[in-house]
């Protein structure tokens, strides 16, 4: 099985090698350090792209509605919801969150629309 993946990933390379002259350094590189270790290198490099993604975007995000559950949740009182109505919202925050997000879409597709 193994055999039969490297036969179709070489025939595949060699084919976009045919067929985009360009890529004639890439192939000599492949060939030098093999194709096992050229992706190798990728999935490396997805990886670190990967885990930039992860800690600049989602780890804020995580961060941020932590702090927002354990600031409106744990202290929510009847005088905190009729000061702050919107609270109510992270009360269940997936519901919400969809809701929201669809109305925002809906929005969003009328302004795209309008001509």
């Amino acid at each position: 099985m193994k055999s039969k993946i490297w036969k179709y990933a070489t025939v595949l390379v060699v084919i976009l090698i045919i067929f985009n002259p360009e890529m004639s350094e890439l192939a000599i590189f492949v060939d030098a350090v093999g194709l096992e270790v050229f992706l190798m290198l990728l999935e490396i490099q997805l990886l670190a792209i990967l885990s930039v993604f992860f800690n600049s975007k989602i780890v804020p995000i995580y961060t941020y509605l932590k702090y927002l559950y354990s600031r409106y949740i744990i202290s929510l009182s009847w005088q905190q919801i009729k000061e702050e109505p919107a609270s109510l919202m992270l009360v269940v925050p997936c519901p919400a969150t969809l809701m929201c997000m669809l109305v925002l879409s809906a929005a969003f597709g009328i302004a795209v629309n309008a001509h």
